[in-house]
């Protein structure tokens, strides 16, 4: 407790002087040549030293201090009688690379201590015989230490530097000589998350994150579970985003580690934009790490009491799990055959979603082992075979197999990912990748750092262990393809070839696969039908197929064509008029002469956002609004329906289809000088020998005619009311000279007679 009170107290002393600037001649970060450091000491005497543990005995700086190689140092101002801490700043000299570079500012008796450091056994450890690993030991403890954490993107800019928590990270890795690390944000420690776009997503907030050794592959390739994630992400599985980086702590430098994210319910609030109430996750069998795992008994309650053979039964346990995700988990650790998929394995669900579980894919390097790996045989067993498969482990899948969807699914499954995301040469390209990434960092690794480096490989063993990657990936796809066919007694089997024209202009979907680029081949078995959808885009058109299924080929290659081609243009008199980009709104108006129905209707911008109308009507000689901002005064003979994009006020395209995929109007501008409006002059094509056309204006008008138009109209009306009047006049005029004249008549008749 007194620790957290002393780290308390330091934080708010260093608050009073947050915004204390104590100029440094060279900012954190990499030079070329040495240089020497000078720091300004006007508001007081400056102390630092080479790790976190800066009191009033701390070294004085006295005068410029020579940098000459790569270096951290942690600054004080002593002021007051009060030392306040100014953070740590790292310096590397001649320091070349294209990872990232994580320095640690921390105190070594943190570390090292022989009875509270947190990296060593401590006084109450003792081996087990069993497990052969020194428990109770410091490091398999929950301890925490304070460390100052900088981070240096590959761009060499600082984007986090701030004081954190220490915790060694793993399960079993833990009792290896080198360890992985967490580091965790606390408010204790001054901020409650790590805010960096640390991962190449966009600027996020973590509230940890995981500095990888790479485990099991750690005296290895350094990127193996790097390697399996990438790839499964492909399939869209969740996995841990991943950077490289060059590890310092207090100027040692430590070797190469792989940031990663540390799964919990921050993570999926960062991947799914969730939120982290209502978040459930497990691990292993139903190991609770967040939330509750009621509902995952639920499930596996069900299953034990109803057969899945049942497809009413099958479609409600689809309402519960993810099983396509399930499905594409299980063939991934299958592929790699890894054992420590038995407990490794991760699940969630969210209330902010659809509630179902999905399965995350992390930590996989026990796995590129044995080719010939059995994994598809050991975890469909009705018994346990091996250390690895106990029947718990093996329900799920073995219980949605009995299911033929779901088998149909797995099988084709499998071997679309076997001609694709897992074919020899897809995962060879991956694996050349890292290896052209990996390859200049780690002979700096190796020749470089001191720590841990007995024992532990050089280059030659390294790209050993890199070329036994290639040959698994060689091998593999065909012993897995053999098994698969074993394993559910499939025989005859075709070559899919599908030739796709002009792909930027729709859609194919094979197994619920988006199939990309102009051509897709694969093999698939005779007796599984496989799912195929195909989808243009708005405005065009597919020719080619038109089943929603590939159903038993009679001959050993099929060949499938498909073609999109733009839609024929919409017959309908419907055209934009008025977009007002100051308030992001436009309107659409009527040129025909009746009321027409615009469900289904489908509006796209420039940046391919798309809107489609629902339960709305225009009636004739009218407009309707669409508007991304609430409007407080509407008309009331005018529709409105509320959009979800913005306008842009310098450059935007703008296409009107109807339900039917045809192009109703479109238009598109390039904007020098920002206004209000840009609008039609007139709602047709051309009215009273007077063109229509666009223009940039500061009148607004929306819901009702410019006013340009308006003038018109106003104009031909005083015309008609003039002719009117005038014929009015005339009437009247020719009505008295009437009168007058039969008047004149019958005086005249009068006097004669």
């Amino acid at each position: 407790m007194n620790k957290w009170i002393s780290i308390f107290l330091m934080f708010y002393c260093s608050l009073l002087y947050s915004q204390q600037q104590i100029k440094f001649s060279h900012d954190a970060g990499f030079y070329d040549a040495p240089f020497y450091l000078e720091i300004d000491t006007s508001e007081g005497r400056i102390l630092y030293a080479f790790q976190n543990n800066l009191n009033r005995r701390s070294s004085v700086y006295r005068g410029p201090m020579l940098i000459d190689k790569n270096t951290t140092l942690s600054f004080a101002l002593y002021k007051n009688d009060s030392v306040i801490k100014l953070g740590s700043k790292s310096f590397f000299i001649g320091f070349k690379t294209d990872f990232n570079v994580v320095a640690l500012t921390i105190s070594k008796k943190s570390l090292y201590d022989s009875i509270s450091g947190i990296y060593v056994h401590g006084p109450n450890a003792y081996y087990d015989t069993n497990l052969h690993v020194m428990l109770r030991s410091n490091y398999s403890k929950k301890m925490e230490k304070e460390v100052f954490i900088e981070l240096f993107n590959k761009h060499k800019k600082r984007i986090i530097s701030q004081d954190a928590g220490f915790r060694i990270f793993g399960g079993m890795t833990i009792y290896y000589p080198e360890k992985s690390i967490r580091i965790i944000a606390r408010k204790l420690y001054g901020n409650s998350r790590l805010k960096a776009d640390v991962f190449n997503q966009g600027k996020k907030k973590y509230k940890q994150i995981i500095l990888r050794h790479s485990g099991n592959d750690y005296k290895k390739t350094r990127f193996k579970d790097v390697l399996s994630t990438t790839i499964a992400s492909e399939s869209g599985l969740d996995v841990q985003a991943n950077q490289p980086s060059h590890l310092f702590v207090n100027s040692e430098y430590w070797g190469v580690y792989n940031i990663r994210e540390k799964l919990n319910e921050y993570y999926i609030d960062n991947n799914y934009d969730c939120g982290i109430e209502g978040v459930d996750m497990l691990q292993a069998y139903n190991k609770v790490e967040e939330g509750s795992v009621v509902k995952y008994n639920q499930l596996l309650d069900f299953i034990e009491d109803n057969n899945l053979k049942d497809s009413e039964n099958y479609e409600h346990v689809k309402t519960i799990m993810d099983v396509e995700n399930f499905a594409n988990f299980w063939i991934h650790q299958i592929y790699i055959g890894n054992t420590d998929s038995r407990g490794n394995i991760r699940f969630w669900r969210s209330d902010s979603l659809d509630g179902r579980f999905r399965w995350i894919f992390y930590d996989t390097d026990l796995g590129w082992g044995d080719y010939n790996s059995t994994l598809l045989e050991d975890f469909t067993s009705l018994t346990k075979t091996k250390w690895y498969n106990p029947t718990w482990t093996t329900f799920l899948l073995r219980n949605l197999l009995m299911n033929k969807e779901f088998k149909d699914y797995f099988i084709n499954q499998t071997s679309y990912l076997l001609h694709t995301n897992l074919s020899t040469d897809s995962v060879q390209r991956k694996i050349n990748y890292f290896e052209t990434m990996y390859k200049d960092e780690m002979v700096y690794h190796f020749n470089n750092r001191k720590r841990f480096q007995t024992y532990q490989g050089d280059m030659i063993k390294w790209q050993k262990e890199v070329d036994q990657l290639k040959y698994f990936a060689l091998k593999r796809d065909n012993s897995l393809w053999s098994q698969l066919k074993k394993k559910f007694h499939l025989s005859s089997e075709y070559k899919l070839t599908i030739n796709i024209k002009n792909p930027e202009n729709g859609m194919i979907y094979l197994n619920n696969n988006p199939l990309s680029g102009v051509e897709f081949n694969g093999v698939f078995y005779n007796q599984i039908d496989v799912p195929i959808s195909i989808h243009a885009n708005i405005g065009f058109i597919y020719s080619g197929f038109e089943s929603n299924v590939i159903s038993n080929p009679r001959d050993s290659e099929l060949i499938i064509n498909i073609q999109f081609e733009r839609n024929k243009e919409s017959d309908r008199n419907i055209v934009f008029n008025e977009i007002d980009y100051y308030n992001d709104c436009f309107e659409i108006y009527n040129q025909e002469q009746e009321d027409l129905n615009l469900e289904g209707w489908t509006i796209i911008d420039k940046n391919k956002n798309q809107f489609t109308v629902q339960n709305m009507d225009i009636k004739k000689d009218n407009f309707v609004v669409f508007h991304k901002n609430e409007i407080q005064e509407k008309l009331k003979e005018v529709n409105y329906q509320k959009i979800d994009f913005k306008i842009s006020s310098v450059s935007e395209e703008l296409y009107l289809y109807d339900n039917k995929g045809r192009l109703v109007d479109s238009i598109s501008y390039e904007l020098t000088d920002k206004n209000k409006s840009y609008s039609r002059n007139i709602p047709f094509d051309s009215f009273a020998e007077i063109k229509g056309e666009w223009k940039n204006n500061s009148d607004v008008t929306i819901g009702y005619h410019n006013t340009f138009y308006n003038n018109i109209l106003l104009e031909k009306q005083k015309e008609k009311d003039r002719k009117r009047m005038f014929w009015i006049i005339g009437t009247i005029f020719v009505g008295i000279v009437s009168v007058i004249g039969i008047f004149i008549y019958r005086r005249k008749q009068q006097s004669t007679s």
